[in-house]
């Protein structure tokens, strides 16, 4: 297994958040650590994981951020999956539909996903004013997930550069993604001068 200086850069993203709630100074220390992994001891760490995985013996990240065990900034859920903000982004908005139940085969992920999926677009678009959509699957960590890439200018995909975004970074998108309170449209009724009153008696007797 090989992987790429971004593919590098994501896992040690998503290590970062697992231990954002470890108690100071363990979490200090394991986010020196994180930084300090060289690409084999990242590769070395996926191969023990998925070891562990097929074990049942450990979670995938998207199984923690399902269980809310790992902070996400959610923007979409249902019963069949749930929408967070990619937090290693390719564009603004950048969206992961993450199963409730974990995928293995792209046939096997359930309409439902696939209609959230669509549901988030039309939001993304609507919110965001992006011109397009890309949906790209892809398989993480044994499970496949779906990515929701919002186009703005130039096309954009997976392979794409990406950008490291803050927690308060992805928690403006959110509040830009919220419906939009309706403008209440308040009638005012004119009410007749005395002259007009008049005008409109006489037009009546004559």
């Amino acid at each position: 297994m090989s992987l790429t200086p971004q593919e590098i850069d994501e896992v040690k993203a998503q290590l970062r958040e697992q231990v954002q709630n470890l108690p100071e100074p363990q979490k200090s220390q394991a986010l020196q650590q994180i930084d300090s992994l060289s690409p084999q001891a990242v590769e070395s760490l996926i191969s023990q994981q998925k070891e562990k995985l097929a074990s049942g013996q450990e979670k995938t990240i998207y199984r923690m951020i399902i269980d809310k065990e790992v902070e996400s900034i959610k923007i979409g859920e249902d019963e069949t999956a749930a929408a967070v903000l990619e937090i290693n982004p390719v564009s603004k908005g950048h969206t992961l539909i993450i199963p409730k139940l974990a995928v293995s085969d792209k046939k096997n992920i359930p309409g439902e996903v696939f209609a959230l999926a669509e549901k988030v677009s039309g939001k993304l678009m609507e919110g965001l004013g992006a011109k397009s959509i890309e949906t790209q699957t892809e398989t993480k960590f044994g499970e496949k997930i779906i990515n929701l890439i919002p186009i703005y200018d130039s096309p954009v995909n997976l392979s794409s550069q990406r950008k490291k975004t803050q927690k308060s970074e992805l928690e403006e998108v959110a509040k830009q993604l919220e419906p939009k309170p309706k403008k209440e449209i308040i009638k005012i009724k004119k009410e007749k001068s005395p002259e007009e009153e008049i005008l409109k008696r006489k037009r009546r007797i004559a």
